[in-house]
């Protein structure tokens, strides 16, 4: 799935956060999706190589290709919330031990990415 970046003009701060670090027009590759239980729709979005990937607002984003990656699932959270995304990263502890660079996670954010940019 991809998306390009409409801009962040005129929503509010909670909408356009970390959006500064995006390029108006920009395509994106969508790695994974998630939707709040009470709260906004996110697509995570690798948009830096020294960054991890960041969960920007769906509302700032077009649906420029609505092809969904072979190999992802749909998770219910805890809170009701839905992601869809590699099954590889479907385990509730994924990203913060990606985060914190465990062998593991990295092996399979690897795995889960390649699936997402096909």
């Amino acid at each position: 799935m991809k998306v390009r970046f409409t801009g962040s003009d005129g929503f509010e701060r909670r909408v356009s956060q970390g959006a500064a670090s995006l390029r108006e027009g920009a395509e994106y590759v969508v790695l994974e999706i998630f939707a709040q239980a009470d709260g906004a729709n996110k697509f995570r979005i690798e948009y830096s190589d020294s960054e991890l990937p960041a969960l920007f607002d769906s509302r700032l984003f077009e649906v420029s290709s609505d092809e969904i990656p072979k190999g992802w699932t749909i998770t219910r959270n805890w809170n009701g919330s839905l992601t869809l995304g590699p099954k590889e990263w479907a385990r509730p502890e994924f990203w913060e031990a990606f985060i914190d660079h465990q062998s593991w996670a990295v092996e399979l954010y690897a795995v889960g990415r390649s699936k997402a940019l096909g």
